[in-house]
Parts: C-alpha cells; structure tokens; sequence
C-alpha cells in the first residue's frame, strides 16, 4: 500500500529521509520532489527494481531511464569518460537542471539502459534528492513521476492520482518549482546534440561551448 509524507525539501527530516532510503534499499519505488517535475526513485543496481518502474509507469522498456547522483563524487559509478564539452557543461550548469547523456560503465543494469548507448544523468539543486541518492550510496532513477504519455506531476497530489497504490512512498514536498522539464543534451558526440528543450535553453549550453549544439528531432520523455 502506498504511504505519503510530507517533507521539507530543503531540509529533510532524517527520519523521513531514512524511511525512503530503506524503501529504496528493498527494492522499492519513492516519488520524489525534484528541482524540476516530481521524479520516480528506484536503486539503479537493482534490476528488479528497475523492472518494477517500468510496470508502475507503463513505459516502453525500450526507452532509458535517467539518473540523478548525489555528489560528483557518485558521477564515477555511472560514467566512463567525460569528455571536454562535458566537463564545460558540468562546471557550468551542474548542480542544475541540464540531464547529460554520457558512456556507462559494463557494470549498468541493461535494462536501465533500455535501446540507448547511452546513461542520462544529472545532478540536481535539490537537497533532497542529493540526500537520497547519498543516503543509498549511488545513483537513483530520476524519470518523471507519471504514467507514461500523461502530464508531468508538479505536486504530490498530481502523483498520486495517477500512481497510487503502485508507488510504495510519495513525500509530499509542496509544489515543485516548475514545470519546465531538464534539458537533455548528448555529449558523446561532437558536436553535443539536444535532444529535449528544457529550463537551460540551447544559447546558453551554445556560450559555455563556444560553438553551435546540433538538434534531433528526437525529444524522449524522460
């Protein structure tokens, strides 16, 4: 049965912070408030957990699912290499709302990965998801905390309506901050191509990179 709590999140009570954690350590789905939309939480090294999302949010396993670390120092456990424009990027907007598709590692769960060859990642303002995914010791699941196709939650009760009794915990942090969504950029390739608009738009990524981003048709919902 699913259980809501409210939260500050900017200053997560422990208790509540560590009620979340032990959901996540079991293999158990949080929806959380981000800096952007409401995002759903799972272990990333935990396929079954993965498996699990996909079902509460009807989505195609085709499609990857993206991931927020709590430090750089986690940015390690999920990436290979970063390459010069990421490293640009990073100084610049993280933490922030910029989502970089970069190399994973051999060690990530395929199925985090869905078709891609890539791994979404960002690190977020939001203290709470920072606590989260420091809390767990790596990096948790980040995909919007709706069905798959449906609008994005910006409160806990706009998750809930859609999610509940498959979710195992909401925390009701208030309204997120925005709507607005990260920006997906892919800095794998060069030049880096944009393949979601978000709340850092494309002349602003363009004057950290002293050049022109490619754009895809492309816009996955992440």
């Amino acid at each position: 049965m699913s259980r809501c709590l409210t939260v500050d999140p900017h200053c997560p009570d422990p208790t509540v912070l560590q009620e979340a954690i032990a959901i996540l350590q079991q293999g158990g789905v949080v929806a959380y408030p981000t800096d952007t939309v409401y995002g759903l939480a799972v272990d990333t090294m935990n396929p079954q957990a993965i498996a699990c999302l996909y079902t509460v949010k009807q989505r195609p396993i085709a499609k990857a699912l993206p991931v927020i670390i709590g430090s750089l120092e986690h940015l390690a456990l999920v990436v290979t290499r970063l390459s010069p424009s990421a490293e640009r990027l990073i100084a610049a907007f993280w933490p922030g709302p910029l989502t970089l598709l970069m190399t994973p590692p051999p060690h990530i769960p395929s199925l985090l990965l869905g078709d891609s060859r890539c791994i979404g990642v960002r690190w977020p303002h939001s203290i709470l998801s920072q606590q989260l995914a420091c809390g767990l010791g790596r990096a948790i699941t980040a995909t919007s905390a709706n069905l798959a196709g449906a609008p994005v939650a910006c409160t806990a009760a706009e998750v809930a309506a859609q999610l509940m009794p498959r979710v195992d915990l909401i925390l009701d942090g208030g309204p997120t901050p925005s709507s607005e969504v990260s920006t997906v950029l892919d800095v794998t390739v060069e030049p880096p191509c944009l393949h979601r608009a978000g709340k850092i738009c494309s002349e602003a990524l363009e004057s950290v990179l002293g050049g022109k981003i490619v754009c895809t048709s492309i816009s996955p919902a992440l």
